[in-house]
């Protein structure tokens, strides 16, 4: 007679034997979710592709606009501009001086953002031009190329560049074929080096978002890191979309436009499983390199193949005595157990860039000569590529990208702040002058410097002049310094001029929770209840990170309260009015009413 079937032995059914029971039981959870996309490599998966198309379709909103924005200010401050524009700057003395510089200068940005690298580079260049008696300027194209259309439009649409008319040129160029669009520009067809038009690129922030591949060594075997897309834990589809799981399964394979737009309208509702999964090396650019290189070095590593490829081709549109200069994230260091996370900006993927690789590439192959920092200056990492050397350039990139540059810069600043924490505000002022001397055009510094000067000195109308400042530096992409400017006009008692410089932020970001909050204070003052707790709900609705939660909570009771307290007041008003005339018991009736017709009185 056989026993009955215990719990266990039903499991040991259920499950095979290859994985322990604990692995079983913890991957059939997993696998309860519904899949969207099966394994892939993670350039090819949905989150990656989906990120892509996001970054295209977004424009310069996904810098200015979002919940967590991508970050943008770094490369946007005005200092790595002045930096680049004095590396540039001496690159065109040494080519004016030995007879090689054309008439017709070109250089060109991938990956433009929201345009005020340019703006700053072009101000910068010109200046430099200015004191030294140069014609450069003159003759400076400046090739601004993005891969999305939205964002080049965007930065026509808000006049980023409108202080230089004639001096930029923009195009749609895909950052793994430059070429292609580049080498066919009709603008180029009279350039004396047709093939290597420029004389400088500039990249910022966009190898990181180019296709990367993770690999893993174990021995001989080389694996490579996969995603699987599936619909996030608890989520019901049908609370959010009429698409089944089955209809976003085909639009996964589908490469159409409008199955990558309906997508990616859900995109926040899928979740990323990884796993590494063996690599067919013969399918991944530059493998066998990378994997050569790393196996003496590291368990894991990043492969950075999407930026060499196009580190490749923008040298062969270089002249000779050119270069590329890269400002990006990633590593600098490669150690035995190193790990891997890419990361996430609002909707997009990034996955950095390994520095250590590109430079043993370019060592190797000598097709440029790699040039890093002398100490890392912190902040972002800037690295220097051209076909061939130039000490000059060198020279000039370790002096304008070192850590004493970098700390000469900031060390005000951090002195400043930290007595501003301790309340010694004078003194804080005598270092935001230093820092200002050193850095007269960074606007971020500018709108730090206002609201110190508004809300710690007290000095209302510095602050608001310092805001204009910042404000004919950057009006277009900043919803922060509408809200400084506002801030010390409310402060000042101009509450109608706050309140325009509040919906003035509102239109840069439409869905600015710090500007409505504001707005709420303007409406509260000028007793506009409906109007405050208006916005007040709208804010509520786009604060997705709950930074203002507590604030706005605040500002809806003292809303809440002074509309009650006004419909009292309006009540015990009505109330004191009807008793006026309201008829008492022992008066008398009141008289007929006389009317008069015809000349007559009659009652």
């Amino acid at each position: 007679m056989s026993r009955p079937l215990t719990e266990a032995d039903r499991n040991a059914a259920k499950f095979p034997a290859t994985k322990t029971l604990a692995e079983q039981i913890l991957a059939n959870a997993q696998d309860s979710r519904p899949v969207v996309q099966d394994f892939v490599p993670l350039s090819e998966s949905l989150e990656w592709e989906l990120g892509q198309q996001y970054l295209k379709d977004r424009g310069n909103k996904a810098f200015i606009s979002d919940a967590s924005p991508v970050p943008f200010v770094i490369n946007n401050d005005g200092n790595l501009s002045r930096n680049a524009a004095e590396v540039f700057f001496t690159s065109l003395l040494e080519a004016d001086k030995s007879g090689n510089l054309e008439p017709d200068i070109y250089v060109l940005e991938l990956g433009i953002g929201v345009g005020l690298f340019a703006r700053f580079f072009l101000d910068h260049i010109q200046e430099l031009c200015e004191k030294q008696n140069k014609d450069y300027y003159e003759r400076l194209i400046y090739v601004a190329a993005d891969r999305s259309e939205k964002m080049l439009t965007d930065v026509v649409r808000h006049g980023v560049l409108t202080y230089h008319p004639g001096r930029y040129r923009l195009r749609i160029v895909d950052a793994m074929c430059p070429e292609k669009v580049l080498l066919n520009d009709v603008a180029f067809r009279s350039h004396p080096r047709k093939d290597r038009p420029f004389r400088a690129v500039f990249l910022n922030y966009l190898l990181d978002c180019l296709p990367a591949t993770v690999v893993e060594l174990d021995g001989d075997n080389v694996k490579a890191l996969h995603v699987r897309t599936c619909v996030a834990r608890n989520v019901r589809l049908e609370d959010f979309t009429d698409l089944t799981i089955d209809q976003l399964k085909e639009r996964a394979k589908s490469n159409d436009p409008k199955a990558r737009q309906e997508l990616l309208e859900v995109y926040g509702l899928f979740a990323s499983e990884y796993d590494y999964r063996p690599l067919d090396v013969s399918k991944i650019a530059y493998a066998p390199f990378g994997i050569n290189y790393a196996k003496s070095r590291t368990k894991r590593m990043l492969l950075s193949h999407g930026a060499i490829h196009s580190l490749e081709r923008l040298l062969d549109l270089l002249a000779e005595d050119g270069f590329i200069l890269i400002n990006d994230y990633g590593q600098t260091m490669i150690t035995p157990e190193d790990e891997f996370e890419h990361q996430r900006f609002s909707l997009a993927t990034f996955v950095g860039v390994n520095f250590p690789l590109l430079k043993a590439y370019f060592d190797e192959t000598r097709q440029g000569q790699w040039i890093e920092p002398q100490s890392q200056a912190g902040g972002i990492n800037s690295r220097l590529l051209s076909p061939k050397r130039n000490d000059e350039l060198r020279l000039k990139f370790w002096e304008r990208f070192s850590e004493t540059a970098y700390k000469h810069l900031n060390e005000p600043i951090d002195h400043a702040r930290a007595c501003a924490r301790a309340g010694r505000f004078e003194l804080a002022a005598t270092y935001y002058h230093q820092a200002l001397e050193r850095q007269p055009r960074n606007w971020v510094l500018l709108n730090e410097i206002s609201m110190f000067l508004t809300f710690s000195l007290r000095d209302l109308k510095a602050g608001i002049d310092m805001a204009k400042q910042a404000l004919a530096l950057n009006p277009t992409c900043s919803a922060e310094l509408w809200n400084t400017l506002g801030d010390g006009l409310y402060e000042f008692g101009r509450t109608e001029e706050a309140r325009s410089a509040y919906l003035k932020a509102l239109e840069v970001n439409e869905s600015d929770v710090r500007a409505r909050y504001n707005l709420a204070w303007c409406h509260v003052r000028e007793k506009d209840f409906s109007a405050a707790l208006q916005v007040i709900a709208e804010a509520i609705h786009l604060d997705k990170t709950g930074e203002y939660s507590e604030r706005l909570m605040h500002k809806l009771q003292e809303a809440t309260m002074q509309v009650r307290q006004r419909h009292q007041q309006e009540y015990l008003l009505l109330i004191n009015l009807v008793s006026r005339y309201a008829k008492k018991p022992d008066d008398p009736p009141p008289p007929a009413r006389a009317t008069e017709l015809n000349g007559e009185v009659r009652e």
